[in-house]
């Protein structure tokens, strides 16, 4: 190869790394901005020290939830609708734990491989949606009832 052909290459594959990373960086800015706009509606009730999860869940309608520590030391979860903005307060005493969600799915199916767990509302009850790739590579959306664990629904291949 000559060094023309070279420089072309290179800028080509620089290009497309840069394209790469601003597409990166537009899907990050929007979990970024929905994170900060759903603890500064927190903070109306809790002042949050510090934020340890947040998940995004749709299931009839879009949710935010944070799992975070108020300026008490407190854990709480909070479950927000994104249409009006209304939250719901919940202890680690009043709910599951993700992990605790993903050991009762994990037991329940036996799944090829867990995805992610997400703190929403179903049924206005906070539910853990827990989300697994099957052997077969289809994916099944397992909802267990966040107040006792209990299996609500399944959604399987997908």
């Amino acid at each position: 190869m000559n060094r023309k052909t070279v420089s072309i290459l290179t800028f080509i594959c620089l290009l497309l790394l840069l394209c790469f990373t601003w597409l990166f960086w537009q899907s990050q800015t929007k979990i970024s901005q929905a994170e900060s706009e759903a603890v500064k509606l927190v903070e109306y009730d809790y002042p949050v020290k510090s934020v340890k999860r947040f998940y995004w869940v749709t299931i009839d309608q879009t949710y935010f939830s944070l799992f975070f520590e108020d300026k008490d030391g407190q854990e709480r979860y909070a479950i927000i609708a994104r249409d009006g903005g209304k939250a719901q307060y919940y202890t680690p005493n009043d709910i599951i734990s993700e992990e605790d969600a993903i050991s009762i799915a994990k037991g329940d199916v036996n799944p090829h491989k867990i995805l992610q767990a997400r703190l929403g509302i179903m049924d206005d009850k906070p539910v853990w949606e827990v989300t697994f790739k099957n052997a077969n590579g289809t994916l099944t959306y397992y909802y267990l009832n966040a107040t006792n664990g209990e299996w609500i629904e399944k959604i399987e291949n997908i």
